[in-house]
């Protein structure tokens, strides 16, 4: 991984998974410098108080924001190593479109 992709994970990643704000910006980052996504594992955005409602458990406080969490869902898939950016965002877009309801996010394995 080059510098430009540990700079950006070191400045916006919200906790230990590569989980960011907004994702689609680290993904042009990331294939920009030469890498590359192989798995994804979503996260839901919720009030830690209504995670009995998530389609999560477990996760992680949000440090801006204590009262929400990024609560672990159960969503993965991988074989992305071979995918052009464009079908991983339009797989991301897919998968967000079928949970309107639910705030999703997008956490990255990197291929190394």
């Amino acid at each position: 991984m080059n510098s430009i992709i540990e700079e950006y994970i070191q400045q916006n990643k919200l906790c230990t998974e590569y989980l960011f704000p907004d994702w689609n910006n680290f993904l042009k980052i990331l294939y920009e410098n030469n890498g590359q996504v192989e798995a994804i594992l979503w996260f839901e955005y919720i009030l830690i108080n209504q995670q009995k409602y998530s389609l999560g458990s477990g996760g992680y406080i949000d440090k801006k924001n204590p009262e929400y969490m990024y609560a672990e869902t159960q969503i993965y898939n991988d074989g992305f190593e071979n995918k052009t950016i464009e079908e991983i965002v339009d797989y991301i877009q897919t998968v967000i479109s079928k949970y309107p309801n639910n705030n999703l996010m997008p956490a990255f394995y990197i291929a190394e």
